[in-house]
């Protein structure tokens, strides 16, 4: 599994965990909406976004459940999770990402074009 902006990362298993999807976004990615961000985040600061993340969105979840229902969902293909923000700006996706290893020991990456072939230059 690895993370990756709407922007950066075209290829199969796209995951949106975002409220929504850019506006042209290629066909083909799936929603897994219990991931996305509450109704508060826009309008909080990164402190308060980070604590309400974790409280009312990944407190609520299984880790483990959503590995699974995640990689169901890429269908046979590696899960990309994927949101708005680009590379290196704040972003829930690097939250889950944290989740993920704290509780299961999985690593997930975010993706680097320049490793694949996989990649939009807009």
């Amino acid at each position: 599994m690895k993370t990756a902006s709407f922007f950066t990362y075209k290829g199969e298993g796209r995951i949106c965990i975002a409220r929504y999807a850019p506006r042209n976004t290629p066909a083909g990615f799936r929603m897994f909406q219990p991931l996305a961000p509450g109704s508060w985040f826009n309008s909080v600061s990164e402190k308060r976004y980070i604590e309400l993340y974790k409280t009312e969105i990944l407190g609520v979840l299984n880790p483990q459940q959503t590995w699974e229902h995640l990689h169901t969902l890429a269908g046979g293909a590696e899960p990309f999770l994927l949101c708005w923000e680009k590379p290196g700006e704040f972003c829930h996706r690097r939250l889950i990402a944290e989740w993920f290893e704290e509780n299961l020991g999985h690593k997930v990456e975010e993706y680097s074009p320049e490793k694949s072939n996989n990649f939009s230059l807009f």
